[in-house]
Parts: structure tokens; C-alpha cells; sequence
């Protein structure tokens, strides 16, 4: 019996240490970047510093690569399939692949690439970034960082192990400033041990007309209910009308993880989805008189939950741009690769520049409009929950003896100083609140949407 017990015993504590253990290693080993961050500027071959001279076309391409292990063959289990790492001769197909369709595609002036691994098992350790910054000799490239884990021990029967891998920006062009922005991320544990820090890469380009083009290279959110990305949103919106505000020009391009604005999310349904990352649309509202520019004729991201079958599987756009008022878009098209080396496909982007275009100010709060209850509804239910924490510590006091000693006093002292200031009354540029209830906003110009098909 006693042996038993001590089998018994044996057999629950290997699985607690074997998890507790990775648990101790992700907290000690978890990639903690800075809010902001400086990313070196970079050439696969010694390339001429060049200036943007002339207010002309530019284009733009942007494509999400899918690490180089998603090809038309795959499924992934993170997406109800069942592979986990593809097998090294495709990821060394894929890889092949997308180095050739980015040197095919070098005449664009700007390629953002989302999920580019420098190294990892996913990957097979193949640096994604040499490759690809190598089929575009002519451009600059930077990369930053979002996803650093040392060891992912999920799942129990195929870790994906080391993932190294991030945003990639190219440019014809070399930029003034390449910053790494941070984006707020999941808050559920353990699982942020050993997830993405999504961030945005956003570069300076110095214009004829004493200008700047900023361009922005993104990932938004994808396995979530819909408000983190709403969160990483309203940061992005603070960002955006602040460089539009100093009379600059904007870009945003990348993987949204969530269609454009009145895109019909079920045009080409032939197979019934349980996903409602592919039910939403994106903030009609988000930047009144802003575009959004994709083409509503070409799919750009496809369902894992099996092998790429053009008859059956779920397809959709989230893979798009949005541009600042003072751009006119000349152009938008999808390329229709047929989902051979990533889950999605390339979209291509001409624009111009208005000349002598009158700045519009900013929103009044710099958050998106729809999104503004639920980031404001969130912060508010933080301070509510603050407050009542407080209200409960101070009862709790209140109990002990009143001499305390001076380490607690200077302890609460410093908690007081760091807990976030209790909102002021609006000027009439910012939006007031009553009792804590937000203000009904005034009815905005939906941004425009430049798209084909739709």
C-alpha cells in the first residue's frame, strides 16, 4: 500500500515539476522590451544612402510570411489542425519560395514582411531575414523583435522549442529613424511567458518638402476576443494623428487580423467557419477622413485548419493599408500566389503625395471611436477596482495598531505615488467625464475606403 501511494505520488509530481519548472525558466528567460526602442538600419550588400528626391509614385508591398512553415500543404494545430512544425523540405521550399517572389517584387520602394524568423525550430533555424533582405539587394533593411522565447514547451507532445522572429522593413530609401514601438499585449498567465510581444516598426523618411513620410510596418492581435487588438489600436491612433498633426505623411501597412471596414467577410465562405477572428470588421470610425486601402477581389489570408484546397477552405481579407489624408492612392492589388509559401498572400500599394494639403487636427480624444468604450470602459473598471483595493487596505489598517512602522509608511507613500492621477474635467479639445460615464461623441466622417471589388 505504501508503495503505492509512493508510485501515486511519483506520478503526480513529475508532470507539476516538468511544468513548474518550464514555468521558473519563462518567467527568468521572458523577453521584457523597452516601450520604445532605437532598430539598426541594415543592407545585405554595401548600399548607397538615397533620399526620397521627388514627391512621385511610391509603392508599397506588404505580406505576412508565416515564418516560413505555413505553406499550401500545411495545417496548424493553433487553428483546429493538427501540424505543429512542417516538415524541413517544405519550410526549405517555402523559404525558397518567398525569397523568390520578394526578389520578383523589388521594384517596390517599401516591403514590410510580418513573421520573419531569424532562427528557430519552427523554422528549422533558417534566417529568413538574410534571405529575403538578400533578394532585395537594392534596399535597406531593419528588423524588430516580437517574438524572443527561449524555449515554448507547448504542446506537451511537440514543443515548438526556440522562436526568434519578428517585423522586417525594406526600403529602397534610407530612413532618418528606425524605432521599435511597443504594443500592449495578452494579460493572461502563464501564457504570456511564452508569447508574442507584438510591436510596431516604424520608420522616418526625410521629404523635399521639409517633410517627413512615416511608415509603419504592423501585427496586430490575432488569438484574442477582440479588445487587446483594440488596445494595440488605440495606442497606433495616438501615433498616427500625432505625426499627421505636424503635417507629415503616413502609412500603415501589415496584418490586421481582422477585415476592412463593410468587406463581406463571407464572400468566399465554402466551408462553415467557427472562428470570429474572421467574423469582425474593422473601426469604420478609426481615423475619420483617413483610408483604408485593399483590394476586395483578392484573398489574403486563408484558414489552417487544413491543406489549401481553392474548392473548400475559408478565405478573407486582413492583410491591407492606411494612409494619411494628404496621400491619394493611385493603386491597390492583391497578388494572387495561391497560398503556396505562407497562409497569406502579398498586397501591392501605389501612392502620391497632395501638395500643400491642410492639416486637419487630431481627434479630440486620439482613440478610436467605437473602440472608446471599451478602452475607456477597461480603464475605468482598473481605477474602480484600484479604488475599492484601497478602500479595503485602509479598512484593514484601520484594525492594527495605529503606530506603524516607517518601512510600511514609506511603502504606502510610494505606492500613493505611483498610482495614476484621478481624471480632470476636458477641456473642449478632450472628451469630459461625468461620474466616470464617458461623454457621447459627435457624429464623424467615416474614413475612406480605397479598395477593388468592394
Amino acid at each position: 500500500m505504501k508503495r503505492m501511494l509512493i508510485l501515486l505520488l511519483v506520478i503526480i509530481l513529475i508532470p507539476v515539476i516538468y511544468v513548474g519548472g518550464f514555468i521558473l525558466y519563462g518567467m527568468a528567460t521572458k523577453f521584457k522590451p523597452e516601450p520604445v526602442e532605437d532598430v539598426a538600419v541594415q543592407s545585405a550588400t554595401p548600399a548607397s544612402t538615397r533620399n526620397i528626391s521627388t514627391l512621385d509614385t511610391l509603392s508599397f508591398m506588404t505580406w505576412n510570411i508565416g515564418y516560413g512553415g505555413l505553406g499550401a500543404e500545411t495545417d496548424f494545430f493553433y487553428d483546429s489542425g493538427k501540424m505543429v512544425i512542417s516538415p524541413k523540405a517544405w519550410v526549405e521550399k517555402y523559404a525558397a519560395g518567398i525569397n523568390s517572389t520578394v526578389k520578383e517584387n523589388a521594384d517596390a520602394d517599401f516591403i514590410f514582411i510580418q513573421e520573419a524568423d531569424r532562427h528557430g525550430k519552427r523554422s528549422w533555424n533558417i534566417d529568413e531575414v538574410a534571405g529575403i533582405s538578400a533578394a532585395a539587394p537594392d534596399h535597406n533593411y531593419a528588423f524588430a523583435v516580437n517574438y524572443d522565447v527561449k524555449y515554448l514547451p507547448f504542446p506537451w507532445t511537440e514543443p515548438l522549442g526556440t522562436i526568434y522572429g519578428g517585423l522586417l522593413s525594406l526600403s529602397r530609401f534610407t530612413p532618418t529613424e528606425s524605432q521599435r514601438i511597443a504594443l500592449p499585449g495578452i494579460s493572461d498567465w502563464p501564457r504570456k511567458l511564452f508569447y508574442l510581444e507584438r510591436c510596431l516598426l516604424m520608420q522616418r523618411y526625410k521629404l523635399p518638402n521639409d517633410k517627413e513620410l512615416i511608415v509603419i510596418n504592423t501585427h496586430f492581435e490575432a488569438y484574442d476576443d477582440g479588445s487587446v487588438k483594440k488596445e494595440q489600436m488605440a495606442l497606433t491612433k495616438k501615433l498616427l494623428e500625432a505625426e499627421y498633426a505636424k503635417g507629415n505623411y503616413v502609412i500603415l501597412g501589415g496584418d490586421w487580423n481582422i477585415a476592412p471596414p463593410d468587406f463581406n467577410v463571407k464572400k468566399w465562405e465554402k466551408e462553415i467557419n467557427h472562428d470570429k477572428l474572421y467574423e469582425m470588421n474593422n473601426d469604420s470610425n478609426y481615423i475619420p477622413g483617413w483610408k483604408y486601402v485593399y483590394d476586395g477581389n483578392t484573398p489574403t489570408n486563408r484558414k489552417n485548419s487544413h491543406a489549401f484546397d481553392p474548392n473548400t477552405t475559408f478565405t478573407t481579407v486582413i492583410d491591407y493599408f492606411f494612409v494619411s489624408p494628404n496621400i491619394d492612392v493611385v493603386e491597390v492589388k492583391g497578388i494572387n500566389a495561391g497560398f503556396e509559401y505562407s497562409d497569406h498572400n502579398p498586397v501591392r500599394m501605389k501612392i502620391t503625395f497632395k501638395p500643400d494639403h491642410p492639416i486637419a487636427p487630431p481627434a479630440a480624444d486620439s482613440i478610436a471611436a467605437d473602440s472608446l468604450d471599451a478602452v475607456e470602459g477597461d480603464s475605468i473598471a482598473r481605477e474602480q477596482t484600484m479604488e475599492e483595493d484601497k478602500k479595503k487596505a485602509d479598512h484593514k489598517d484601520a484594525k492594527k495598531p495605529e503606530a506603524k512602522s516607517e518601512k510600511k509608511i514609506a511603502k504606502k507613500d510610494e505606492e500613493s505615488a505611483d498610482k495614476p492621477a484621478a481624471k480632470k474635467p476636458a477641456t473642449k479639445d478632450k472628451d469630459a467625464t461625468d461620474d466616470k460615464k464617458p461623454v457621447k461623441k459627435k457624429t464623424k466622417k467615416a474614413p475612406e475606403k480605397v479598395n477593388q471589388g468592394e
